[in-house]
Parts: structure tokens; sequence; C-alpha cells
């Protein structure tokens, strides 16, 4: 069912170059999948043209009138990770795809994040501007990792990286997810625990550090409210690289500027891109990325690696 002729290729990115897949990584995955012919296209009118005997698109975008223009159809494939990525219905046999390979990227930019929020990284290059020497500034809020709590808020395949790259900093994880019965990562330790959401509030008050993988489309909306916040620990941090509508963005902005949490870093946003005039923006102790934190040279490579073992797991399945 799975055999693949040809694959048409529309991933392009006015602002990321490396969200455009190249001739080069072309060829590899047609060599992947035992010299399919891939057909890289430069324009939505092009991947167009190419659909009538296309039996899987990779793209960035699909509409829903396209399905009707490609009979032979089987994948329709994103690198994004999220399952509300494409707004269209999918024909009876044809499989849409996302990306699970994020994480490997993303768990560097939160580690990234937390290092500069607790080591004073981010505070000093906020007073840099004025050529400060802010030792005094700086020292109170200057802390360790080793010994603290990092609960992660979504502990997919994004989560359980995130917490693979912070364990060797001396951390206890208490990972929180849906499944009943979850499996233990083996880089756990005796401390380390995996808990339903259900038991969330009572794990947030043992919680230094928060930390919200969640995707959009599983009930998350406002998962994270302002009630929920203030049971964090008193100079907490928060980090979301999830999606934005998780989080009472509002609640945290009131939380920093009354000292309750000592930092925020956002990646995601309940609004995209921000407003000149986001509040967002102007807070202190509120750092943010432009939904950037799995932007990385090897993104496309690690999306073609994920891509190949999809369709192999599509195709034992049907065989």
């Amino acid at each position: 069912m799975y055999t693949l002729g040809k694959i048409s290729v529309y991933l392009r990115h006015r602002d990321v170059g490396c969200w455009e897949l190249s001739t080069s990584q072309a060829d590899r995955l047609s060599e992947l999948l035992g010299g399919v012919r891939v057909v890289l296209c430069k324009s939505e009118a092009e991947l167009v043209s190419e659909l009538p005997d296309s039996d899987a698109v990779l793209t960035w975008r699909f509409r829903q009138e396209w399905f009707d223009l490609a009979p032979k159809l089987k994948i329709v494939s994103t690198p994004a990770a999220g399952k509300d990525y494409f707004s269209v219905v999918a024909p009876s046999g044809i499989v849409m795809l996302n990306g699970a390979f994020h994480g490997e990227i993303m768990a560097e930019s939160v580690v990234g994040m937390l290092l500069g929020m607790e080591r004073g990284i981010l505070a000093q290059a906020t007073l840099h501007a004025d050529n400060s020497w802010a030792r005094k500034e700086l020292s109170p809020g200057m802390r360790v990792l080793r010994g603290s709590t990092v609960l992660i808020l979504g502990f997919g395949s994004i989560g359980r990286w995130i917490g693979k790259l912070l364990k060797p900093f001396g951390v206890t994880i208490i990972g929180v997810g849906r499944r009943s019965n979850p499996e233990r990562p083996d880089w756990f330790d005796a401390s380390d625990s995996l808990i339903q959401v259900g038991k969330l509030d009572e794990a947030l008050a043992k919680a230094n550090h928060l930390i919200m993988a969640l995707p959009s489309t599983t009930g998350t909306t406002g998962l994270m409210d302002g009630r929920r916040l203030e049971l964090l620990k008193p100079g907490a941090t928060v980090i979301n690289v999830g999606r934005g509508n998780s989080l009472d963005v509002t609640a945290l902005i009131s939380l920093l500027n009354c000292g309750h949490l000592a930092g925020a870093f956002l990646d995601v946003f309940p609004e995209e891109p921000l407003q000149e005039d986001s509040e967002i923006a102007s807070t202190p102790k509120l750092w943010r990325l432009p939904h950037a934190s799995a932007i990385a040279p090897n993104y496309l490579d690690l999306y073609i690696d994920d891509f190949v073992r999809q369709v192999r797991e599509l195709t034992k399945k049907s065989s």
C-alpha cells in the first residue's frame, strides 16, 4: 500500500533557511526510500501541477481542494509537530503525518532558557545595555539547578527529550501526561516520577520550574490558569515551548510583577506574531523567542529520518 513512486516536496520558507528542503536532502530522501522519485517544487502552483501522479506530498500547507487533484495520493506529511497544523480533512485512504523529531532540538533550547534565567545570563544581557557592573542586582537571583524539581507538563516525545537533557544537572523530574500507565524512561532515577493531569495541582506545589510542552488539540486550552500558576513555589520559573493556548499569559505577567515568579521564557503565544504594543514584550523577567525553539541546521535532516521511519511503520502495518 505504501510503495511510493513519486514524492512531491514543497518545503520553502521566507524567513528560515533551514526550513527549506535542499537538493542534497531530496537526494538523501530518495536514497533512503530505495530510489523513489523526489520532485522539489519552487512554488504552490508547481506543487499543484505535480499532484496528479504524486504518491506523497511533503509540505508546510495543503488545501482541501487539492485532494481532488491527486488520485494516487497516499500520504501528506508536514515537518510541523502540531496535529492541528493541517486544517483539512483527508479522504479515506490518505494518511496525514506530522513530524515527531523536534524534541532533540527543542530540549537544547529549553536547557539554555533555564540556565539563562537561573545563572543570571539573561538578566545581565538586559542590564548590559548601560554597561552595568551589576553584581549587586544579579546576585539575589543567581541560583543552581542541582537539587531543584522540574515539572514537565506534556511528557510526550518532546517532554521526554527535555527531561533527558536536564537530568544530568541533578534535578528531580516530574513528568505529567495523559496515559494511565506510561513507561518510565531508562534515565529516570528513584526520585523521578510520572503522574497524570489529575494530580497536577499537588505536583505544582513541589516544582521549582514548570516546563510546558503541550499540544493544542487535547483540551489543553487554559490548563495553566492563574490559580494553578499560584500553586508553584515562590521564586519558580515558567517555560512554554508547546502551544500558546495552554497558558494564561495575563496571570503569568501579574505573578512576575508581584514577585511570586522569578522569571519566564515563552516561545509560543496566544496570538502570533506578537503585536508591537504587547505587554509581553515590556514585562521584566519575561524573555521570549519568536516560536523558534526548534530552529537548527539539521531540522530537515531529522525530518527526513522521521518521515522514512513513519513510512516504514505504515508499510509494516499494512503488510
